[in-house]
């Protein structure tokens, strides 16, 4: 579907209910309303084994994080996290101002400047005469 299908379904304007389709629904739903299964415990006794098994879960968590921990202190791994950190920001400056010396040869050219302006008048007509033939819409 396009945007203008679904905003032309937005727009349009619902009916309510009358008393009788309101009474009528009330009916159908009274009727088949599902009455509940009985089980005999079973549901109880699967919601215990999930609490225990979560349990566990929660044990080898705790663990993990803990070897964790000890394997980055034995392995000095905040100085290395550190010393990667420090590398990417100088790498990420470096690169950033490559970018901006690029960006700023490109679009001193007179050429290249022309063709972005062009671009961007472009750009707005199509936006504006969108506007328009949405508004007659």
């Amino acid at each position: 579907m396009t945007d203008k299908m679904i905003d032309n379904m937005n727009g349009m304007e619902l009916e309510p209910l009358s008393a009788t389709d309101d009474q009528l629904l009330q009916a159908f739903f009274a009727d088949n309303k599902m009455e509940e299964v009985p089980d005999d415990g079973f549901s109880d006794r699967v919601m215990q084994a999930l609490a225990k098994r979560r349990r566990l879960e929660h044990l080898w968590t705790a663990a993990c994080v803990a070897v964790g921990i000890v394997a980055a202190v034995v392995c000095q791994g905040w100085e290395q996290i550190q010393g990667w950190l420090f590398s990417m920001k100088i790498d990420f400056l470096l690169t950033g101002s490559r970018a901006l010396t690029h960006l700023t040869d490109a679009i001193t050219q007179t050429q290249n400047l022309l063709m972005m302006l062009a671009g961007i008048v472009v750009l707005v007509m199509v936006w504006g005469y969108n506007e328009v033939a949405d508004a007659r819409e």
